[in-house]
């Protein structure tokens, strides 16, 4: 990886973390949690990269991709949380004329 890479490669974990960082805000998670782990991983997967040449693209595709996806997993529940009901499985329906069977 040469060096343009690799400091594009940086930036651009920068600018994910920044982006991260308002969005949380936004949302109501923790910014600083949360850009944290996106520029973690897509950081971290560029210095795997760096230091062990031979690992397997895919390997490190996973690793760039895992905080962004977590964080978007965490955005989607924090934004659609419906109250858990223990009593009902979630793909029973609310209608009341179904518990009438």
């Amino acid at each position: 990886m040469t060096t343009v890479a690799t400091g594009t490669a940086f930036v651009v974990a920068a600018v994910l973390g920044a982006a991260v960082y308002r969005d949380a805000s936004q949302v109501g998670l923790s910014p600083t949690r949360w850009a944290g782990i996106v520029f973690g991983s897509t950081a971290a997967a560029v210095l795997f990269r760096l230091v062990v040449p031979d690992v397997p693209v895919p390997g490190v595709l996973v690793i760039a991709v895992l905080g962004p996806a977590v964080y978007l997993l965490e955005r989607d529940d924090s934004t659609h949380d419906d109250t858990a009901d223990p009593t009902t499985l979630p793909s029973r329906s609310s209608r009341p004329d179904d518990d009438e069977e």
